[in-house]
């Protein structure tokens, strides 16, 4: 599915990091002026973009907003203790980029809403809050497989497909303390 197809808020875009002393293998351009709409912390769905296809769809309730959300792919994919997925959508991302594609966020939300809560002595309480991006994704899933017949390519866990071979073994040398290159992206896809 086309991201022209949808109705979402472009976030930024995402460079090659070409420094080597760095572990991160790309860097985040803002699109976004409007930095409330970029930390807001309203539950939100993203969609990983690659050359105007979706790839991925996620969500995430993370305080920060959408900034955080793809920060902690930045900052944490090839680094630490990663999860396969947070690493591997790190090293797909960059492979793309390799590969000379775009590679864009967008994402969705919804206002916050007031709803009346009964507290655990009998108590009412009026609160405004967001619902959860859990949501918004599994809706927004079901719009995507419903046109699709399938889940998008980087929605592996979804489809209930392990992560590639070579990603989990990525991830295993990076736990040992050696990250994943571009060098090593190059070499793997003979560009």
């Amino acid at each position: 599915m086309k991201i022209d197809e949808i109705n979402a808020v472009k976030v930024c875009d995402i460079t090659l990091n070409n420094t080597l002393t760095d572990r991160r293998l790309w860097d985040i351009n803002w699109i976004a002026n409007n930095n409330n709409i970029l930390t807001q912390n309203n539950g939100r769905c993203y969609f990983i973009v690659v050359s105007g296809e979706i790839r991925k769809i996620g969500y995430s309730d993370q305080l920060g907003g959408i900034k955080a959300t793809i920060e902690s792919y930045k900052s944490c994919g090839n680094s630490g203790r990663p999860s396969d997925r947070t690493h591997g959508i790190h090293v797909l991302i960059a492979e793309e980029l390799v590969k000379g594609n775009s590679v864009e966020f967008y994402f969705s939300y919804n206002e916050n809403i007031s709803m009346e809560l009964t507290l655990m002595d009998g108590s009412k309480k009026i609160i405004v809050n967001s619902i959860s991006g859990k949501i918004l994704e599994t809706e927004n899933m079901k719009l995507y497989l419903t046109k699709e017949e399938k889940h998008p390519l980087w929605n592996l866990q979804e489809a209930g497909k392990p992560w590639p071979d070579y990603l989990q073994e990525s991830r295993r040398i990076l736990l040992t303390g050696t990250p994943t290159t571009l060098e090593i992206i190059r070499e793997r896809l003979s560009l």
